[in-house]
């Protein structure tokens, strides 16, 4: 009897606000590739296309929603996967919702998504409501805060892992 191969699980790499942050940007797509991320969201605020060049050229498969600050979107939208939010897309089976500003957070119903992520803030939060995930991956910039900071979630596990750059 044969047997099944199993998906491999992707971990997805979690940025927000990076605001023009060439370097801090490079070295967190460096550590999600370290940590074996095959999936790279931007919850907004690139600001320019250097970010999304960065993040082009990175390889990783990815997904990402304008925020409040990004300039260009036409230019934006020509180099990524970068949309309006709210966004809604599916990685390994999760369903994933995609915002910049938090003000729709309580509005999403958590049997029907999986892991909430959102930006603009710049606050590093991790929270659970019901089985659903909210992930703010603070800011990646360090505007506004003392800490330059990303995420990852385990599609396999459901777990995140906050990181400082």
């Amino acid at each position: 009897m044969g047997h099944r191969a199993r998906k491999k699980k992707v971990k997805i790499g979690i940025i927000s606000d990076s605001h023009d942050d060439i370097p801090a940007t490079q070295q967190a797509i460096r550590i999600m590739k370290e940590h074996g991320c095959g999936f790279l969201i931007h919850a907004g605020d690139l600001c320019s296309p250097f970010i999304a060049r960065i993040i082009r050229e990175s390889g990783l498969q990815h997904a990402a929603v304008f925020g409040n600050n990004d300039g260009d979107r036409i230019a934006l939208s020509r180099i990524i996967d970068i949309t309006a939010a709210p966004r809604r897309i599916e990685v390994d089976g999760r369903i994933v919702a995609i915002f910049h500003e938090p003000l729709m957070n309580d509005c999403i119903d958590p049997s029907r998504v999986n892991v909430l992520v959102y930006g603009h803030t710049h606050i590093q939060e991790t929270a659970r409501r019901q089985n659903m995930v909210i992930v703010n991956p603070g800011a990646l910039s360090g505007i506004l805060v003392d800490r330059k900071t990303c995420a990852f979630y385990d599609t396999k596990t459901g777990e995140v892992e906050s990181v400082e750059i």
